[in-house]
Formats: structure tokens, C-alpha cells, sequence
């Protein structure tokens, strides 16, 4: 996480920032680029972020701007950045450090990474493609799906699928199996390489919009050129007339990334316009340096003198993603656009840290299927919560002893993480140490939504499974709202009271 002390009017106060790099590859492209292992020592994406981190902090010696006075609401302000990991994960990684068994050097490895919190990773133009008769990147499909839905990598990555518009029936049925069968959260298209580029306003590309719609996935889009930039405009323009004609409660489901967008065309407003429209975003990929800072000015500018908040009821930030495009673009690259969204010119000409925690990773979270759809469990009898107590030792952390008790089932090979989802508290503008699990109970290979959340800061901690009848809330749970007594009165018709890890865990065995 990217942390932000903040001093203003004799008053201090902290807010962390998550940070997910929104453009980066898993595989082995046939043009010799690979990413096999995330956690290859010295070119996996895991020390990437290591890299990225290590030149911001050597940056901020040679400029001084780690800490920096600036206005923000025309007040004077100091803020200080630091880089802190993200609290569940790091508590899961020092459960499993102290139990010295499976994944207990994560701990030691990630201390040199806890600022990138999370990356999207989606196949290459890969060495795996055509190997299934089903699609063109079934193969190369999987191969993301065994990485990003299995932990550890579960914790850090986002997998997109990626499919070739141009095989029709082929290419709308691998959406769907996409989702519903490898557990993938977005779409990447990529016109340039798979040879139709000519063809990105037809037919065939505005199907698998919506068929991606309807399951509530960002399609990201490959771009070479301005041309390509204004077809995908032209093209989402077409696919949101279709949608809200024939299909419009899927229309807050069109979500369109266009790639690289920024770079090599600062100040060209027939591309910021492509751009700025409901239903789309752009990823700030290639873009570093002082074209970097240039950028944000330009486009803020324009933006508001237009008062283009009106197109759309977003800021300008709430448009941009940051994002790497690794492997093909460094830690050099990264750093040097990374830099212009969190230096002081950035805040002097008019940036706020809400731009901030758009860019960095709010915005990607935003676009996400799980936060945009109903999360429930589908089917299966009730399963029973537990409340886990310090009651009895007052010196022991009731948060911590239930992810102790999910580390200890983790080792045991009794359950796996497919994903999680952050929680929120009440906006998205502040999150808690609160999450919603995605489990795989080994033994049936049955999928348990899970949630996490502190009842009493340090004293009261809960595990539910989640149920039918109601929801997840991504904003969180307040006690005494008539909706949330609901939910606690359902979760808690069967529950267990624990005191101590071990009962913990055997309370969760009732479940797994």
C-alpha cells in the first residue's frame, strides 16, 4: 500500500492508498517475451514491484519529495509518503511464517514489495495458443487460471482471460467459460497482433462486449496508434447504443480499458474525448517521464475547463488506471510515471490524494465483476459461524487468531483462496482490515464464500460463511441498519463461540 501522512491544521492523520497495476502478462509470447513465475528470483513480476518500490525510494533521496508542503483545500499541508503491506495479507504471511511449514518465507519475501498490492496479468499472444480445439486461448486461459486462482498468487493477482474476437461463436463462449469455469475477472483484446485491426468497429467485437457485459467484465483493449484509439471510442459508442436498446440492465456492465492511450497524445483532444464517455477508461501504460506530468496537467485542464464532469458524473481521475505493461516496459518506466502521480508538482497543479487513490487502484478495483454484482452463496446447506473471543486473554488479538486459523488449514492442504475482496467502510473512499474470501474446500472441491470481519476492534471476531439470502457488502455492516440486523440474524442461527486458535480451527472443520 502507497501511505499518506498528512498535516494539516496542527492535526495528523494517515490514509492508506491501494495500489494494483492494471497492464502486466503471464506466459510466453512467440516473440520471446515470457512471464512464467511471478516468483522468479530477479525477473518475476513479484520482484518487478520489488524494483519498481527500490527506485521511488531512491528517487525520493536525490529530490527530497518523499515529504512535501503543498495546498489541499486551500490549506496548507504536509505529506509524507511510506509504504506499508496490505494488513490481511501480511497477517496471513506472518501466520504462516510462524508455523515454519508451506509458504512460510512469504513473509521474508514480500517485505521487499508491499507497495504494488496487486497486478492484473492476462496471456500474451503465447507460445499455448491453438492448443485446445475449443478456442485459441483456452490453453493459454488456463495457464492464467492456475496461477491467479490458487495461493499465494491468489493474494496478488487479478487474471484476465483473452480471447480473439474474429472465431465468432468460439470466441463468446470462452467468456463464459472464462468466468465460470477458470474463475477469470476480466477480458483482454488485442486487435494489433491478432490481425483485426481493420475490423474493431464490426460485429464481431461488439458481441463479445456484451456477452462480457452480461457477466460484468472489464475488457481491456490493445492500441497502436490514434486510430486504433478513436475505433474502440467509435466501437464502445455502438456496443452502448446495443445494450441500452436491447439488453440496458447490462449497461453499467460495459466497461471498456483502452491501453496505452496517453502516450503520444498529450494535448490531442479528439483522443481525450474518445476517452471521456460513459462506460470507459484508459490505462496510463508507456507513459513516463515529463510526458508523464504533462499529461496530468494537460488532461486535468481541459477536462475541467470543459466541465466534462457532466458527460459522466466522474472527476477526470476516475478515467485512469496505472499500469506497467510489464514485462515489455520495466521498473525504469514504471517509476518514472509512478513518480508524476504522487510528486509535489502533482498536488501544486491542482492533484488531490482522491486523484491519487484513483489512479493507483481504486478505479481497478471499481471495474471488478465482484463489486458490481450480487456476491451469495448459490446453493448448499447452511453452514455455521464462528465468533472468536479474547474474553479469556485479554492479550491476545481476536482478528489475528482467526487468520491463524485459516494459515493453519492453508498448511494443512484443507483449503485453498481463489481470490478475495476488499471492504470498504460506508465510501470508497476508506477501507478496513475487513475481506470476503472465496475458499476451495479441498476435499469436494466445493467453492465457500467466506467473511471475515471484526465485530470489536482486537476483542470480537467473526467468520461467516456467507449465505443465499443475502448479499455481501462491500461497504460493510453496521449493527443497528435494519438490513444488516438481517443478515447477523441469519449468519448467527448456527454459530460456535471460540476462545482460542485451536477452537477455531475446529470450528472451521465443521465447514471444510
Amino acid at each position: 500500500m502507497l501511505t499518506a501522512t498528512i498535516e494539516q491544521d496542527g492535526k495528523t492523520r494517515v490514509e492508506n492508498i491501494i495500489v494494483i497495476d492494471a497492464h502486466s502478462h503471464l506466459g510466453e509470447d512467440v516473440d520471446g517475451a515470457t512471464m512464467m513465475n511471478p516468483l522468479a528470483p530477479g525477473t518475476g513480476t513479484f520482484d518487478f514491484w520489488g524494483n519498481v518500490q527500490g527506485r521511488l525510494k531512491t528517487d525520493w533521496v536525490a529530490t527530497g519529495e518523499q515529504s512535501f508542503s503543498t495546498k489541499m483545500d486551500g490549506k496548507f499541508t504536509k505529506i509524507s509518503w511510506s509504504f506499508n503491506p496490505y494488513p490481511f495479507t501480511d497477517k496471513l504471511n506472518i501466520a504462516l511464517e510462524s508455523l515454519g511449514k508451506r509458504y512460510s518465507d512469504l513473509k521474508e519475501k514480500s517485505k521487499f514489495y508491499s507497495f504494488i498490492d496487486q497486478g492484473v496479468v492476462f496471456p500474451f499472444q503465447d507460445v499455448f495458443r491453438e492448443k485446445h480445439p475449443e478456442a485459441r486461448y483456452r490453453a493459454s486461459n488456463i495457464n492464467v487460471s492456475r496461477f491467479t486462482t490458487r495461493f499465494p498468487f491468489s493474494m496478488r493477482l487479478i487474471g484476465y482471460a483473452r480471447c480473439d474476437p474474429m472465431e465468432g461463436e468460439k470466441a463468446i463462449k470462452e467468456v463464459g467459460y472464462a468466468r465460470e469455469n477458470l474463475g477469470l475477472r476480466g477480458l483482454k483484446l488485442h486487435p494489433r497482433s491478432e490481425r483485426w485491426i481493420d475490423d474493431i468497429k464490426s460485429g464481431k467485437p461488439q458481441n463479445v462486449l456484451i456477452e462480457a457485459a452480461s457477466y460484468s467484465l472489464p475488457v481491456i483493449f490493445d492500441t497502436r496508434g490514434r486510430g486504433s484509439i478513436l475505433d474502440i471510442a467509435e466501437l464502445i459508442k455502438s456496443t452502448r447504443s446495443v445494450i441500452a436498446q436491447q439488453y440496458p440492465d447490462l449497461l453499467p456492465h460495459l466497461k471498456v480499458i483502452i491501453a496505452h492511450f496517453a502516450q503520444g497524445n498529450i494535448g490531442d483532444h479528439e483522443v481525450y474525448n474518445a476517452l471521456v464517455q460513459p462506460n470507459t477508461y484508459g490505462d496510463l501504460s508507456m507513459l513516463h517521464g515529463e510526458g508523464a506530468g504533462n499529461f496530468f496537467e494537460d488532461f486535468r485542464s481541459w477536462f475541467k475547463s470543459q466541465n466534462k464532469i457532466r458527460v459522466d458524473n466522474r472527476d477526470w481521475s476516475e478515467y485512469l488506471l496505472y499500469a506497467s505493461d510489464y514485462p515489455y516496459f520495466g521498473d525504469v518506466h514504471a517509476q518514472k510515471l509512478l513518480k508524476y502521480i504522487i510528486n509535489k508538482r502533482f498536488f501544486d497543479s491542482g492533484g488531490t490524494l482522491n486523484d491519487v487513490r484513483n489512479i493507483m487502484g481504486l478505479n481497478q478495483i471499481k471495474i471488478l465483476p465482484e463489486y458490481n454484482l450480487p456476491q451469495v452463496r448459490k446453493d448448499g446447506p447452511a453452514l455455521p459461524s464462528t465468533i472468536i473471543s479474547n474474553a479469556q486473554n485479554e492479550n491476545i488479538n481476536s482478528y489475528e487468531i482467526a487468520i491463524k486459523a485459516i494459515a493453519k488449514l492453508i498448511v494443512e492442504n484443507k483449503i485453498d483462496i481463489k481470490r478475495f475482496c476488499i471492504q470498504f467502510k460506508e465510501t470508497w473512499n476508506e477501507f478496513n482490515d475487513d475481506v470476503l474470501l472465496y475458499t476451495l474446500k479441498r476435499a469436494t472441491n466445493e467453492e465457500v464464500l467466506i467473511i471475515l470481519t471484526k465485530l470489536v476492534k482486537d476483542r470480537l471476531a467473526l467468520i461467516a460463511p456467507l449465505i443465499k439470502e443475502i448479499s455481501w457488502n462491500k461497504f460493510g455492516y453496521k449493527y443497528f441498519n435494519p438490513r444488516d440486523r438481517k443478515f447477523f440474524s441469519l449468519i448467527l442461527k448456527q454459530n460456535y463461540l471460540a476462545m482460542e486458535e485451536k477452537q477455531v480451527i475446529d470450528c472451521l472443520t465443521q465447514i471444510y
